[in-house]
């Protein structure tokens, strides 16, 4: 049975979860047995789009200088007076270099905790 056009309203909340878990928007209109693109247009009409994981919960953003010295890089920013920093990230500061890793791709560098 090949794809057709197929009501995808009464499925939008399986839709926003499987986005939520990655899910491409063919692997999608395989489960629907429609097409990429009605899934597409069904997304950006109803503003399903994958949630970005490094913005998820509390958010706080500044402006940053990144330098680099003999030891490495630094990260010279005001993120220090920020409310989310002093709650979720003063702890971390001088602790154990495994506490922390940095993640750097193409377009973002971050921070993750790792215990």
């Amino acid at each position: 049975m090949g794809n057709r056009r197929v009501a995808l309203k009464p499925h939008a909340a399986r839709i926003r979860h499987w986005v939520d878990e990655g899910r491409g928007d063919e692997w999608i209109a395989r489960e629907l047995n429609t097409t990429p693109s009605s899934v597409q247009s069904f997304r950006s009409r109803n503003s399903i789009y994958r949630r970005d994981p490094v913005r998820r919960g509390r958010l706080s953003e500044h402006p940053v200088i990144l330098e680099e010295n003999e030891v490495g890089i630094v990260l010279k920013t005001d993120a220090h007076q920020s409310e989310v920093f002093n709650n979720e990230w003063r702890s971390y500061v001088s602790r154990n270099p495994g506490d922390l890793q940095i993640v750097v791709t193409q377009d973002r560098i971050y921070l993750e905790k790792v215990r």
